[in-house]
């Protein structure tokens, strides 16, 4: 037991010879997404999540894939996650929390944090056990200098992760920012990371063969082909700019999103039976496809006020040119298979095919205006004008190209208005241009992505400050757009509008010293309409939508929050949801709760906390159903334990 204080001493009394140790505060001890949490609509600190929605799924859609993302705040058309290395987390902004955002989007939006080298110096390392037995460990360095007008950070990070499906992967995640205050209020800053993910084995896809809920799969067994290895490396590359100059603000970041599957495999069990045969299982394999854009912002901003009135007035550019080779995949047959038990095949030989070329370029121009009247009224209005273009050049020659061009009218509107002590009324309208979701892999023309579409947002509902400590957040939602999925025949295309109308709650903050909760509730209608419903071609509700879902998120610190010891609790609950595209089969509801607990203490000049985790305690069985109606099974239960030290 006294190798662990000599181990941190050793670390420690290097870190000094670089004075790293001499006033260094915690860091990543600190973290905690409860008590971080300002609404129950999604954030993510570190590791940790809390809240009804994430970069995934808002409302019931990708806000993500939808192009809704930004970097404290300037728009940034996202590819894929960042490296942790260099981002502090993420917050997701519907409803009134979305107002005072220049040109928010229906969808919501998702705005990241970018790690900041500043304060005092640091080092924060971190080790963990991982689930079912995988471990990972990571160092990151913040070291401020010129008293904080200069700064630089970065780390490095790894994991052998052991996946609930059975078989293991190996992530790396790398990462570096650079920060400069030239003068006052001026801020520069550059980062650059990188993710690279190894020997990711494909997760069998299950299709049931009718309108019944498979067998359970056995969970922590491989069942895939070892051959399926996915490789694939995720870079994210930016410039952001804050300049004050006389009576206006520069505000401007450039960005790159990149991904490269190098080899990329799916598995799909088709036509799987009750007792766990497959009638037909196919391997779809890929590689050499690559997704890229290059986005950013301008905004000249000015601020100003007049009585007891704050104006903000924004005038944008915004663009992005975004590059995608796919295509050439080869669907390798292997017959019937099993979906329980494991049915190893020899790797066949194949070749990929030619690829597909698409390119999108998007201007957006535009200017927005916040007013707010102190103590009595709020108004947010915005106006854009966008040239889209979108041209898909196909390797083969017998399938037509495609070329479409658009300029919409982009526009927003929302107020807030306070009508009573505490409490407050909100609603807006907004009207946006997104991108379709691509086509998924069991699709005919898999990883084919549609023109962008366009969508509508109407909301409205209340803020009402239950006490000083906590807020009650309630309000309803309406979302229309086109609705693309499979066809009978497979083929991903449009099949008619939908429309996503619902209530949300969110009850957040301190129920007591040292206890806090972050509650929220989302009450979903999605229908589909069209010429595809009325025919009975498809059922009116979408597959793989959720329409309630619960979440909590409970953290009572011991002592008044004082103490060293707190304890956190996780529940969430959802309901079923369609399985397939008749309707015909729906998922069960599921249940599951997390516990985990955090102890802090230091061994000298060095804090540490040691923080246990209990993933779905009573190990409840659930299943998962993708938008084209494949099924996975949920994580079993699964034990952790992360000991993070700052130097």
């Amino acid at each position: 037991m006294k190798l662990i204080p000599i181990l941190w001493r050793s670390i420690a009394g290097l870190l000094g010879l670089f004075g790293l140790t001499q006033a260094a505060y915690a860091q990543k001890t600190n973290d905690n997404v409860t008590t971080q949490s300002s609404d129950a609509f999604g954030r993510q600190v570190g590791q940790d999540r809390s809240g009804l929605y994430s970069g995934e799924d808002v409302r019931g859609f990708n806000p993500v894939d939808a192009g809704n993302a930004r970097i404290q705040g300037l728009y940034f058309d996202q590819i894929e996650r960042f490296s942790q290395r260099i981002v502090d987390g993420s917050a997701v902004h519907v409803g009134i929390s979305a107002q005072h955002y220049p040109f928010p989007a229906p969808t919501g939006l998702v705005d990241y944090a970018m790690t900041k080298p500043e304060g005092e110096p640091s080092v924060s390392v971190e080790i963990d056990s991982g689930q079912w037995l995988g471990y990972g460990a990571s160092i990151e360095a913040k070291l401020p200098l010129i008293g904080n007008k200069l700064g630089i950070s970065g780390g490095i990070g790894g994991r052998k992760f052991i996946r609930p499906e059975g078989g293991d992967a190996q992530y790396r995640n790398y990462g570096l920012t650079l920060l400069a205050r030239p003068y006052a209020g001026a801020e520069m800053m550059v980062f650059a990371g990188k993710i690279t993910n190894r020997s990711d084995e494909a997760r069998a896809t299950l299709f049931p063969a009718g309108n019944f809920v498979p067998s359970p799969v056995p969970r922590r067994v491989f069942l895939g082909q070892p051959w399926t290895m996915r490789n694939t490396d995720i870079v994210n590359l930016g410039v952001l700019l804050r300049l004050p100059l006389g009576g206006v603000r520069i505000e401007a970041g450039l960005f790159q999103s990149k991904r490269e599957h190098l080899r990329v495999f799916a598995d799909i069990l088709s036509a799987v039976l009750p007792d766990g045969s497959v009638g037909s299982r196919k391997i779809v394999a890929d590689g050499g496809n690559v997704d890229q854009s290059v986005s950013g912002e301008l905004r000249l901003v000015r601020e100003w006020r007049k009585g007891d009135w704050t104006h903000s007035l924004t005038a944008s550019l915004r663009g992005r040119h975004k590059q995608r080779l796919f295509g050439g995949a080869v669907t390798i047959p292997l017959g019937p298979s099993s979906a329980i038990a494991p049915d190893f095949r020899p790797e066949p030989a194949y070749s990929i095919g030619a690829k597909n070329h698409d390119d999108v370029r998007q201007m957006t121009y535009g200017a927005a205006y916040s007013g707010i009247w102190a103590g009595h009224l709020s108004v947010d209005l915005g106006l854009s004008k966008t040239d889209y273009h979108k041209a898909l050049d196909f390797a083969a020659p017998a399938v037509t190209d495609l070329d479409v061009r658009d300029a919409p009218l982009l526009w927003n509107a929302g107020f807030s208005l306070p009508v009573a002590k505490g409490l407050t009324a909100y609603a807006g309208m907004s009207r946006g241009m997104e991108e379709a979701l691509i086509a998924p892999d069991i699709a005919s023309n898999r990883s084919e992505s549609p023109p962008a579409i366009r969508t509508r947002q109407e909301e409205a509902g209340f803020r009402y400050a239950v006490n000083p400590h906590l807020t009650l957040v309630a309000g309803v939602f309406r979302i229309a757009k086109p609705y693309y999925n499979l066809d009978p025949a497979l083929r991903y295309r449009q099949l008619g509008t939908i429309t996503n109308s619902g209530l949300e709650m969110s009850l957040t903050g301190r129920l007591a010293d040292g206890l806090s909760l972050v509650g929220g509730m989302v009450l979903l209608d999605p229908k589909i309409s069209g010429e595809a419903v009325d025919s009975g071609l498809i059922g009116p509700r979408p597959v793989g939508q959720v329409r309630r879902r619960v979440v909590a998120n409970v953290d009572w610190r011991l002592n008044a929050g004082k103490g060293a010891w707190s304890f956190d609790l996780a529940v969430e609950s959802v309901s079923s949801r369609m399985a397939n595209a008749a309707n015909s089969l729906a998922a069960p509801p599921r249940t599951t709760f997390n516990l985990g607990a955090r102890y802090r203490f230091a061994l000298g000049d060095v804090k540490l906390l040691l923080r246990p985790r209990i993933e779905n305690i009573f190990n409840a069985y659930g299943w998962n159903v993708s938008s084209s109606g494949g099924w996975t099974f949920s994580n079993p239960r699964a034990v952790s334990l992360q000991v993070i030290a700052d130097f």
